[in-house]
């Protein structure tokens, strides 16, 4: 179709960039048959990576050109057709900058509003490793040490109480009091015995509440194996005790402001209600859109809670693939922290599968179980393969379906915001293996 030759090839890439400035016009108008072409995306992205194939690619380390996004772009928007997702935010970062973020689908259905990069999903747990990387800065500073007990820096606590025998049916049960104290390593690592009801059938089946302060029961003897749950919360406490602050504000000040994260919050401005993305229940292949709050308010509790944006969260992770600077050049972490962060804290232990006690709200996870180890607030990938994160790699999750990975090695990150229940089902997986080796697949 094409002759050689030099001429031939400035024509080829003229030719080109006229049909691309055609379909990306058509793409901002929203007249003449526009909303046909938008449903056939897919389409008009294969013209456009074959067209690109015959242009140089870049060799710069860590960079996804234009082919490369245009790919990844490609394989996220057959998900969405192909899985009938109402929307989702995918976002991925060097150490320098964010090189793809790309919205797809809704994020209010019932309206019709589309989904936009910067739109606010309830990230949940994924709260988690900003309240942990929180308390490492006290860590950092000598005021907490990782094997001191909790009871050293929270007074009164109630005693940590292990299930003896629980009957399933009725709900009755037994406890006997902890011999192990609980540590600070013990919260970072997930080894407390702390669980959540949706991954425990003894708290869901006598009706425990998803997190509940005044008295804490737990699975098994602290360090004895990995069960996920609310443990990241008393870290949470043990910030406020030494501060002097609420969580909220002691994250804006060491964390939020520093790192220029100001869409990052347990309360929503009412400013930015119009952003929210909706929450949906997926029952079987469906989604249903749950009702949208007036208001989206949460405690400030270090376990979960946050509500934040693909953006926002990247800057974030930028903070461990810069070895503790921020964006800005402002040091918050030693690169020895970052180092001690995530490295594996739990020895022979792994992560393993969580039980689905409330399969509605969650499926068992986390994936990889019996691989993946953990460090202080972050799963870490205990294999590689082609085309997937490396070893060691940080990484953790919301329970609306929020997941993000930190890959140092490669020195490269990524986020995949969704926003339905159940947690970890196989549409989620898939999606998110799928993006993952998109990325590396292309990267330069």
């Amino acid at each position: 179709m094409f002759k050689h030759g030099k001429a031939n090839g400035y024509d080829l890439i003229s030719s080109m960039n006229r049909l691309l400035t055609v379909i990306n016009l058509l793409n901002r108008n929203k007249s003449y048959g526009v909303l046909m072409l938008k449903k056939n995306n897919r389409y008009l992205i294969s013209i456009k990576l074959f067209l690109l194939s015959f242009l140089p690619i870049s060799s710069a380390a860590q960079e996804l050109n234009e082919v490369g996004q245009l790919k990844i772009t490609e394989v996220l928007e057959k998900s969405l057709e192909e899985f009938k997702i109402p929307g989702f935010v995918a976002l991925v970062t060097n150490s320098d900058k964010n090189i793809y973020s790309e919205a797809f689908g809704l994020a209010n259905v019932a309206k019709g509003e589309p989904m936009q990069v910067d739109s606010i999903f309830q990230i949940a747990s994924m709260t988690k490793p900003i309240t942990s990387a929180g308390l490492m800065i006290l860590v950092q500073q000598g005021l907490v040490k990782l094997d001191d007990n909790i009871s050293d820096h929270i007074n009164d606590l109630t005693p940590f109480e292990i299930f003896e025998q629980v009957n399933l049916e009725t709900g009755t049960f037994s406890t006997k009091i902890a011999k192990n104290p609980i540590t600070i390593r013990h919260l970072f690592t997930h080894t407390s015995g702390l669980a959540y009801n949706f991954n425990s059938f003894e708290l869901a089946a006598t009706n425990q509440p998803l997190f509940n302060s005044e008295r804490y029961l737990l699975q098994h003897e602290p360090g004895e194996k990995w069960t996920y749950g609310p443990s990241t919360n008393l870290l949470g406490e043990v910030i406020e005790e030494h501060s002097g602050l609420g969580l909220f504000e002691y994250m804006q000040e060491k964390l939020f402001v520093p790192l220029s994260m100001e869409e990052t919050f347990f309360v929503v401005p009412d400013s930015k209600m119009t952003r929210v993305v909706t929450r949906h229940a997926k029952v079987g292949d469906n989604f249903s859109e749950l009702p949208q709050p007036s208001k989206i308010a949460f405690p400030e509790l270090g376990h979960g809670g946050l509500s934040s944006t693909a953006p926002d969260y990247a800057k974030f992770m930028r903070l461990f693939l810069r070895d503790g600077i921020t964006d800005t050049g402002v040091r918050i972490f030693d690169p020895s922290t970052i180092n001690l962060i995530s490295r594996n804290h739990i020895g022979e232990l792994r992560a393993e599968l969580q039980p689905a006690s409330r399969p509605d709200f969650a499926k068992a996870f986390p994936q990889r179980p019996g691989i993946d180890t953990w460090g202080l607030g972050f799963q870490l990938s205990g294999s590689s393969e082609l085309n997937e994160r490396s070893f060691g790699s940080m990484s953790w999750a919301g329970i609306f379906n929020t997941e993000f990975w930190i890959d140092r090695e490669k020195n490269i990150a990524a986020v995949l915001m969704m926003q339905y229940l159940p947690f970890d089902d196989e549409v989620h997986i898939e999606i998110l293996k799928r993006f993952e080796e998109a990325i590396y697949t292309n990267l330069n």
